[in-house]
């Protein structure tokens, strides 16, 4: 079996949640899961993060929540130049 390295399970973690990944893909992403602590510490924290982001609604949102959150894009996209 080929292994995967951490990279991949950040890169296919979101397929694996969604039940997008393949079947060799899930196969190889668990088995790394099962044998790396910290991929196993990521994944349960990624996997907490989208179940309360999953219960979140525009309803929940500040009415200034795109302003703020374009500012913090900014920020970001400013810090990778420097």
């Amino acid at each position: 079996m080929v292994y995967i390295k951490c990279r991949d399970v950040v890169a296919k973690i979101s397929d694996i949640i969604d039940h997008e990944a393949s079947l060799i893909t899930r196969m190889r992403f668990h088995g790394h899961i099962m044998m790396c602590k910290n991929c196993r510490r990521y994944f349960d924290q990624f996997k907490k993060v989208h179940a309360l982001a999953g219960k979140v609604t525009a309803d929940d949102l500040p009415p200034d929540f795109e302003q703020v959150m374009g500012a913090v894009m900014d920020e970001i996209e400013g810090h990778k130049d420097a």
